[in-house]
């Protein structure tokens, strides 16, 4: 019998580099997970194409039939629709797609879509590092840099879904410019798309290496200084329980939190300081685990 609180969906997980799908299932755990490449610059409609046929082969290799689909997918998601309202050139022609409609109609099941981040963060709210707090905003630290907020144990994704985009905050007048078309963003002094290649490293597997041996990075450096910052930043406006800090910049552990953790507390307001700063818990699908809970929160509402 079908557990009425936790159903068997189908989560999909879309980024610029590989897709993710697998069955959330009844006990809580990812059944049946499977990832192919993205090819994104192959455009919408081949991505598109791949994320229906391993949607597919999911399914049929799955005890669980999904009674839903949970989409995390990397830009601005309109929640209700499930379009695309915006995406970086990360995925060709992802801005303007009506993803969960399309997803829908191929797949015959509802689907409901919501950015990557937002999803990451509802994971972490109610499956891993944000148990246990109403109140919580989750900074993604890789390429990109994005936010979720959660409100009252809640998604707060914004009108249109715009909420949460602190990578995305001016932090230098005039400073470097973004891939959103603005300059000074936090994203742009904090992303590792600028960091690595400012460290000397050509990847984050070989700098976390070097970092955890105690090197000196000035990139590093400098990237939890401003980190530090735009956590206070947000603080000072959402007034959270908890910040939690994940993405591939996990690789570099308890260091780099330590030093974003003396930054923060430099920055912000002194009864703001106490407010603890975590890394997250749910590893690499994290996004895909999202998907799925949204979906469920969905199917709830």
């Amino acid at each position: 019998m079908m557990n009425d609180l936790h159903p068997p969906v189908l989560a999909i997980d879309v980024g610029g580099t590989k897709l993710a799908a697998g069955i959330l299932a009844s006990d809580d755990l990812m059944h049946s997970r499977a990832e192919v490449p993205t090819l994104a610059a192959e455009g919408a409609p081949a991505i598109l194409g791949r994320i229906v046929g391993l949607a597919k082969d999911v399914i049929a290799s799955s005890p669980e039939k999904p009674v839903a689909v949970g989409v995390a997918s990397a830009g601005q998601i309109e929640p209700l629709s499930g379009d695309v309202i915006f995406a970086t050139d990360n995925l060709p022609g992802w801005t303007g797609l009506g993803l969960g409609r399309r997803l829908a109609e191929a797949l015959d099941l509802s689907v409901f879509v919501e950015n990557d981040v937002n999803a990451f963060a509802l994971a972490e709210a109610q499956l891993g590092a944000g148990r246990g707090y109403r109140h919580q905003l989750l900074v993604a630290v890789g390429t990109g840099v994005g936010g979720g907020i959660i409100v009252d144990g809640r998604l707060y994704s914004g009108h249109m879904g715009r909420g949460g985009e602190i990578g995305h905050v001016c932090v230098v007048q005039g400073g470097r410019p973004c891939t959103c078309g603005q300059i000074g963003c936090l994203e742009s002094y904090v992303g590792t798309r600028v960091m690595l290649p400012d460290s000397g490293y050509t990847s984050l597997r070989e700098l976390a290496h070097h970092y955890l041996a105690g090197e000196t990075i000035p990139a590093v450096d400098e990237a939890t200084l401003w980190l530090g910052r735009g956590l206070a930043i947000a603080a000072h406006l959402l007034g959270p329980e908890v910040l939690l800090v994940g993405g591939s910049i996990g690789l570099l552990g308890e260091r780099y939190l330590s030093d974003v953790r003396r930054s923060y507390e430099i920055a912000a307001m002194k009864s703001y300081r106490n407010i603890p700063i975590l890394p997250t818990q749910l590893g690499a699908d994290s996004g895909l685990l999202g998907g799925g809970v949204y979906a469920r929160q969905r199917l709830r509402d």
